[in-house]
């Protein structure tokens, strides 16, 4: 349990919920898109 562990823990945290939100926006620009046409 170095100093860097606290970094280490926020960079895998960070990850899923990075992912989560490109997800999400990619979601509603394709359903922004198919209601548009």
């Amino acid at each position: 349990m170095g100093p860097n562990m606290g970094t280490t823990v926020k960079k895998i945290a960070c990850a899923p919920n990075g992912w989560k939100l490109n997800s999400a926006s990619h979601i509603l620009q394709v359903n922004l898109q198919a209601i548009t046409k």
